[in-house]
């Protein structure tokens, strides 16, 4: 009976966990669009040819991680939830953008260099049904509280 409660204790402490520890998500295949809890994602960015692709441009939203002195940091850990907050896609990009096809609306992105010190850094935007809506991620800023 020891053991059951054992592998009971395991099973609630690690359902608890999730909540507290942001999850992990597979890396991502580079330059390959991806189905991510529904959304097609890519995570690209790494060199002129990726960044000069066309097929991005098609993408509503494009999330950039800078050091704000003009140049890419890569490897992110992302989050992106809806309007309510909940999260609709988690990924990890090896590149310095990543770029998600979703319908018009509310969205907030958060994302963790891994690897690296720095933090997370958020931005809540908008998108609308043209364009291409521009999020960067400055990591040369301590994150705020």
């Amino acid at each position: 009976m020891r053991f059951v409660y054992a592998a009971l204790g395991v099973v609630v402490a690690g359902g608890v966990a999730g909540w507290f520890w942001p999850a992990q998500a597979d890396p991502m295949p580079m330059d390959t669009p991806t189905s991510v809890g529904g959304i097609e994602t890519v995570c690209t960015g790494v060199g002129a040819e990726a960044q000069q692709d066309p097929r991005w441009q098609a993408y509503p939203v494009r999330v950039e991680f800078s050091n704000g002195g003009a140049q890419f940091l890569s490897g992110a850990h992302v989050v992106l939830a809806g309007s309510g907050g909940r999260p609709i896609a988690n990924v990890d990009c090896a590149g310095s953008w990543v770029l998600f096809r979703v319908e018009p609306g509310s969205y907030k992105v958060t994302a963790t260099l891994t690897g690296q010190a720095g933090g997370s850094r958020s931005a809540s935007f908008s998108t609308s049904r043209s364009g291409q809506k521009l999020v960067v991620l400055d990591f040369s800023v301590p994150a705020n509280k």
